[in-house]
């Protein structure tokens, strides 16, 4: 499939998937995905280099590299080569859990949790070119819209991830995580999208998957090598940065819709993890828009 117009450079299927080639003069567009603080981001570097830092990482993407950034890790382009080039794949999560083969292939979109301060799969040109025309096949699907346009997207994009899986694999040096474990990670995940902002607590998690929180922690400590307090504080964090940035909630009311104890307990959380107070925040977020 050759390369589709940049003209309509976005091709985006009801606020859920959006496919878009990204260069050094047109910067990833996630405002058109709904809820897209909580989607999935992929990128396939074809030319040059950029610089991307997410949490507190920076990494330099170059071509033959993929990209995988899970929910509530945005990725933020500081630099690019003037000949940079990358496809763009960003995925609400909804669609990812509605779609019939997420429980096998969900690996492949955990592995930048796996691998927390480098998200990068090195691929080789054979693999890169699969992994592109997938990705082209996706963005056709999006653009040419008929009855079978859901189940089309669902299948393609269980190709990506399959395809992903088996080149992670063949590169680890061990996959040793049990799948019943790795389930429950799984299920962890999902009741955490649902519930991170009234359910601070491990004990609600484990009660609902009806596990030990000892044994949740270990799991998710195991397939993640982070905490479950990690996992809820970076929804949390994430969450309020997207409300500090996208609405005009007052900060007592953005403490309330967190399920924080007061403002002040919300303010101490948001600047023990972010290093500035909510207010500091929302005040530099507004000079960066301008």
């Amino acid at each position: 499939m050759e390369k589709e117009s940049t003209n309509n450079y976005l091709s985006l299927w009801r606020g859920r998937i959006a496919c878009q080639y990204v260069h050094s003069n047109l910067r990833l567009d996630t405002t058109q995905v709904k809820t897209s603080v909580n989607s999935y981001v992929y990128a396939l570097f074809e030319k040059g280099t950029a610089l991307i830092k997410f949490d507190k990482y920076e990494i330099t993407a170059r071509p033959g590299d993929f990209l995988i950034f899970p929910p509530h890790i945005y990725p933020n382009v500081l630099s690019t080569s003037d000949d940079y080039e990358a496809i763009c794949l960003i995925v609400s999560s909804s669609f990812v859990y509605d779609c019939p083969m997420s429980r096998s292939i969900f690996q492949a979109s955990a592995f930048s949790l796996i691998h927390d301060d480098n998200p990068i799969i090195k691929l080789t040109p054979e693999s890169a070119a699969n992994l592109r025309q997938t990705m082209l096949y996706i963005m056709h699907h999006i653009k040419h819209v008929h009855k079978y346009t859901q189940e089309a997207l669902h299948s393609l994009y269980g190709l990506l991830l399959s395809d992903l899986m088996a080149m992670i694999d063949e590169h680890s040096e061990k996959n040793n995580v049990n799948p019943n474990a790795f389930h429950l990670f799984i299920e962890f995940n999902k009741l955490l999208r649902i519930h991170f902002r009234e359910h601070h607590d491990i004990s609600f998690y484990a009660e609902q998957l009806k596990i030990s929180s000892r044994y949740l922690s270990m799991v998710t400590k195991q397939i993640s090598q982070l905490t479950v307090a990690s996992f809820i504080n970076r929804h949390l964090m994430l969450e309020a940065c997207w409300l500090l940035k996208t609405t005009d909630h007052s900060i007592q009311r953005i403490s309330e819709i967190l399920h924080f104890a007061d403002q002040a307990s919300f303010s101490k959380f948001f600047k023990r993890l972010n290093g500035k107070n909510p207010l500091q925040y929302r005040h530099e977020s507004e000079r960066d828009l301008k």
